[in-house]
């Protein structure tokens, strides 16, 4: 599904991603770790085509990521940093366009739409109310739903749960471990581990640029004999920090 090879990329001198290789495959959900500025969404936007590589070559679906056509590009769902959304329409508005624009029958479109907002949604009233009156917390919802709303083969998720309260990001746990099938991949990057760890298969942990750890969780937990949090405070080897000399504490 995604493949990435010898990848890099710099701004303004400064290398964000160097000589980053690695291969998500159906039946994964992958989770990208690291600490704000690793590159996770740099790597996200390489693979959207947002932006080039400076070398490497980036592919989805068995082709590069700019030269995509349709089939693919329909086989995609997709939740970026921005959001993307159409906030002077109302949810179920954009939703139902987000429909025709996969080309998705009218009655489908309209069950699904109705099916995900009565799992993600409270008020059934949310549904006529213009995204632009909506929180944080229902826009990263209802792009959540139009990422899935056409059942893509591969969803690629930046930061999904943050903005969520924690009983929503519960929801949306369930959901994607519903939504995993065989012919199907999730490829996220995410602070909140607690979630990442409940959901993950294979794990990815960018430093520096470099892509530090590639494998399953199991093998970056050492089997469960550690805690997601712990593995990477330990791969990632933070300094260490002293509180003593600030005495107004």
């Amino acid at each position: 599904m995604i493949e990435a090879r010898q990848i890099t990329k710099s701004f303004y001198g400064s290398v964000v991603l160097d000589d980053i290789s690695l291969e998500v495959k159906p039946a994964q959900i992958y989770a990208l770790l690291g600490k704000n500025g690793a590159g996770k969404t740099t790597l996200i936007n390489l693979m959207l085509d947002r932006m080039p590589p400076d070398s490497g070559v980036m592919k989805l679906f068995g082709k590069e990521s700019s030269t995509l056509g349709v089939a693919e590009k329909r086989s995609l769902g997709v939740i970026t940093e921005d959001l993307a959304l159409l906030e002077e329409l109302n949810g179920y508005d954009f939703l139902t366009f987000m429909g025709k624009i996969y080309k998705m029958p009218a009655a489908i479109v309209e069950s699904r739409i109705s099916d995900l907002f009565a799992f993600f949604f409270d008020d059934p009233g949310d549904l006529k109310k213009r995204i632009s009156k909506y929180s944080t917390g229902m826009k990263k919802k209802i792009a959540f739903c139009a990422a899935v709303l056409h059942t893509p083969d591969l969803l690629i998720l930046d930061e999904p749960f943050s903005g969520l309260d924690p009983l929503v990001a519960g929801q949306m746990v369930l959901f994607l471990k519903k939504y995993s099938k065989p012919q199907r991949t999730v490829f996220l990057s995410s602070h909140d581990l607690s979630y990442v760890n409940k959901i993950a298969t294979h794990i990815g942990v960018l430093d520096e640029g470099k892509l530090l750890f590639d494998g399953t969780l199991g093998l970056f937990t050492k089997k469960g004999e550690q805690q997601l949090d712990e593995a990477l405070m330990q791969m990632l080897k933070p300094e260490n920090k002293e509180l003593d000399n600030m005495g107004w504490l």
